[in-house]
Parts: C-alpha cells; sequence; structure tokens
C-alpha cells in the first residue's frame, strides 16, 4: 500500500511540475519560454511630434549600451500620454527600460553643451538620484503575466 501511494504521489509530480516550470519560463530543457506583451504607459508627453525611443535591457552589463539593447521606436501623434506594447518578452526574466522622446526625429538623445539631457527621458523604477545615470537594479523589474501596467513620466532637467 505504501508502494501504491508513492507512485501515485510520483505520477502526480511528474504531471505538475512541467505545467509550473512553464510559468517560470521553462524547464532548462530545450522548451521554450512562456512570453507575452509588456505594456506600459509613457505620461507628460509635450510635443505631438517626434518618436518615443524604448530601450530593453535584459542585464546589469548591457545596461544603456544601444548596441546591446533591444530598441522599439514609436510614433508620436498626441500629446499627454502614449501607451507601448513590447511583444515577445520573458516571463520570470528581469528587464530595465531606459526611454526618450525624440521629439527633432533625428535618433539620438540629444544633449546640451554641458552633457545633460536636452530631450524628455524616463527609466522603469524609481530613481535614486538626478545626478547620475541609475544602476540596472535600481531600475529593473521582473515581467510578470498579468502584472498591472508600468506608468513611466518623461523628465526634463530643467
Amino acid at each position: 500500500m505504501k508502494h501504491f501511494f508513492l507512485l501515485l504521489l510520483c505520477l502526480s509530480l511528474a504531471t505538475v511540475l512541467p505545467a509550473l516550470s512553464a510559468c517560470w519560463g521553462g524547464d532548462g530543457l530545450g522548451e521554450e519560454p512562456m512570453k507575452g506583451s509588456l505594456y506600459f504607459s509613457v505620461d507628460n508627453v509635450r510635443e505631438a511630434k517626434g518618436t518615443i525611443w524604448v530601450g530593453i535591457y535584459e542585464s546589469a552589463d548591457d545596461f544603456l549600451d544601444r548596441e546591446k539593447a533591444r530598441l522599439v521606436a514609436v510614433k508620436v501623434t498626441d500629446t499627454g500620454q502614449a501607451i507601448i506594447e513590447v511583444p515577445d518578452m520573458v516571463f520570470g526574466k528581469d528587464y530595465a527600460l531606459g526611454i526618450f522622446h525624440d521629439e527633432n526625429d533625428n535618433g539620438e538623445f540629444d544633449t546640451n553643451f554641458i552633457g545633460l539631457p536636452a530631450e524628455p527621458w524616463a527609466f522603469s523604477g524609481t530613481l535614486k538620484s538626478r545626478f547620475r545615470l541609475p544602476k540596472f537594479e535600481e531600475v529593473s523589474f521582473t515581467f510578470r503575466h498579468q502584472a498591472p501596467p508600468q506608468v513611466l513620466r518623461l523628465r526634463t532637467w530643467f
């Protein structure tokens, strides 16, 4: 009788664990991790022109490196708020977002003569200081299934 219950327990675990593992991003045996779309809003859009550029970063090693970022561009047509969708994000993975509103549409994050941002910008998470660039750990988040949308507010230096 004891062996019967052990067998039943093993069969139950064999059925449940793969399903749980898929929710956490695959089982490490070559299965494709579960993916979804990240939705977030960008508030304080002041100009109805240009492009909002979103840099998606997956680690501290690639953070703020344009060559290593996944870039998403969204044309701006209205002031106020923009809703952005980023597809194919892996559930359970850590990400950080860096965005800027390229108001003059030159494809660059413009700065003034002393290197301060000349265009509106934002990061996911809360900044610790405006006097230095944030660290990945400070602005990263774990992408979760059915998490409420984030709100990123564009800022200007002045």
